[in-house]
């Protein structure tokens, strides 16, 4: 998310220093596949991965893919970039969409979208650091392009509490070519800690469209291998498959990150 409006709640900053030594101009390549998820790797069958196609970001290149078994089950969706993405990434905030495959087992997720903000965002006492962004819409891009900065009774109108999971708020406003942002009261930003990931909640006019990882650029460079459970709401809007966890791994053969939302699992809407 490129923005939160207003501040929720007052968070103390942990200050870091970055690293960027050893960043090499030319871009790179990603692996013939990408992490499985613990529910993928515990499969049975074969698993396939269907790519969209690469992006270049920094001095190296993102891809988003669908994993699926044989019989067409979706397992994940998610983004494998490389590390030398975090080099030469530009001094301003920036956007890159990504395509998924046309032929994947979900067309659930309609496009992706990586944010990078190099200064951070409001509120900046809890979010003012280099971080990026990672967006999975449910919604096109032709559609997340038509919300407006001026939506303002759209993003006020909230999804039925029976599709909010626990301890999420919505916060005041929302973002144009984005929509309203709903955040998680039990990450470590809001309970003394310093912000290094969490996870969003994104709606617009009454529903929820996106979901998103917000990682930053420090956590990143400790090379992290996390799988972290998502709470679930009662219910959900649509037909579609919901992930139950999601997955921020670095990768050594070759070097590289992934993001991802894991555990998919089919909920009927409500």
């Amino acid at each position: 998310m490129n923005k939160i409006r207003k501040s929720i709640i007052g968070a103390l900053l942990l200050s870091a220093v970055f690293l960027y030594s050893s960043c090499q101009k030319k871009a790179d390549s990603l692996p013939q596949s990408p992490l499985l998820s613990p529910e993928a790797a515990s499969e049975k069958k074969p698993v396939k991965i269907k790519y969209g196609h690469p992006v270049k970001i920094g001095n190296g290149i993102a891809k988003a893919w669908v994993s699926e078994n044989s019989c067409g089950k979706p397992l994940a969706v998610g983004i494998d970039f490389s590390e030398k993405t975090l080099c030469g990434l530009p001094s301003a905030s920036e956007e890159y969409v990504l395509d998924l495959p046309h032929n994947a087992a979900t067309n659930f997720f309609k496009h992706l979208v990586i944010n990078w903000n190099p200064n951070g965002h409001v509120p900046f006492p809890i979010y003012g650091v280099p971080h990026f962004d990672f967006h999975f819409y449910r919604i096109t891009e032709a559609e997340r392009m038509m919300i407006g900065a001026n939506d303002s009774v759209q993003f006020a109108h909230a999804p039925a509490s029976q599709y909010v999971p626990s301890m999420y708020l919505q916060a005041p406003g929302g973002d144009p070519m984005m929509g309203a942002h709903w955040v998680d009261l039990l990450s470590s930003e809001f309970n003394g800690g310093a912000f290094t990931k969490t996870f969003i909640w994104g709606s617009y006019d009454g529903e929820f469209i996106f979901w998103e990882p917000m990682v930053t650029l420090a956590y990143l460079l400790t090379q992290p291998d996390d799988n972290i459970p998502l709470r679930q709401p009662l219910a959900f809007q649509h037909n579609g498959w919901y992930p139950k966890s999601y997955v921020v791994k670095y990768s050594t053969s070759p070097k590289h990150y992934t993001i991802a939302l894991t555990d998919l699992t089919f909920h009927k809407g409500q």
